[in-house]
């Protein structure tokens, strides 16, 4: 989905392009990039927010954000969101370790009523504990992602209408926070061949501005991250597990339904209402 601001000027409502998002529920709920919501969140950028409703979109305002999905535009509400210095500590552009070291992603939901249902992006199953949220900062080297792993990455480029990049993200973290799709050739010839991969590959993947909270998914149609850096060459990408274990949790309060159902097993996740859950 497009995600673009509506303000007036003087007498004159205009319409401007922010970024991307996309659907991980029936019901609405999605995933943009903190820096494409942050005019929303500005008077909350000190402060997390779980379970919460934040209107991004209200009737009377100057200032109004709107989804584009599909042929449809919708209100949003953010529901789920750090504070400003967790997300991108305030700053506009990130060196490669910064990006991995800031969770730049929120949990919103799209204004429709209860009967619409919507299309939406896959979600798998992860062992549990992959991100450690208590140390959500630490040091890191990169290292190759063995395999190198195909990957498509979705949005809306400013000025232009959807497109899709495709490649390899071919470098990770220890820490399962996040890739990069990096102009680097990082495998042996021999290995590539082996892994059924060409050894003329090109590396790196384009990103164009406003692609930023836009989905990044495998070859299967299974979500892998969300991208909120790039250039030319470079995609960096936080990884899905990273949302869903800063958001959600695997055990609900009673009673409660659950947010989103992993694949294939059928395991529910709830919306986190604490950090500690």
């Amino acid at each position: 989905m497009k995600i673009v601001v509506d303000y007036q000027d003087g007498d004159q409502w205009k319409r401007a392009s922010l970024g991307s998002g996309f659907l991980i529920s029936p019901d609405g709920l999605f995933v943009s990039a903190y820096h494409v919501m942050k005019y929303c969140l500005q008077r909350q950028k000190g402060t997390s927010g779980f379970a919460v409703n934040r209107d991004c979109s209200p009737a009377h305002s100057r200032v109004r954000y709107t989804a584009q999905n599909g042929d449809q535009e919708f209100g949003i509400e953010i529901l789920s969101h750090l504070a400003e210095e967790d997300s991108t500590n305030g700053k506009d552009s990130h060196s490669p370790d910064e990006i991995i070291k800031h969770r730049d992603f929120v949990i919103g939901k799209l204004k429709a009523k209860p009967e619409v249902r919507f299309s939406y992006w896959a979600l798998r199953d992860f062992d549990r504990g992959l991100i450690n949220l208590n140390n959500p900062r630490a040091d890191f080297e990169l290292k190759p992602l063995l395999p190198p792993k195909r990957v498509f990455i979705a949005g809306y480029p400013q000025h232009r209408d959807f497109e899709i990049s495709s490649g390899f993200l071919n470098l990770t973290d220890d820490k399962n926070r996040g890739y990069f799709a990096a102009d680097y050739k990082v495998y042996p010839a021999g290995y590539l061949e082996r892994v059924g991969i060409s050894p003329e590959t090109k590396w790196g993947m384009r990103v164009e501005n406003h692609m930023s909270g836009g989905p990044v998914v495998d070859a299967s149609g299974y979500l892998v991250g969300i991208v909120v850096n790039g250039n030319n060459t470079t995609a960096g990408v936080l990884s899905i597990e990273n949302v869903l274990e800063t958001f959600f949790s695997r055990v609900g309060e009673s009673g409660t339904y659950p947010s989103i159902i992993l694949a294939p097993n059928k395991t529910p996740l709830y919306l986190k209402e604490n950090p500690n859950q």
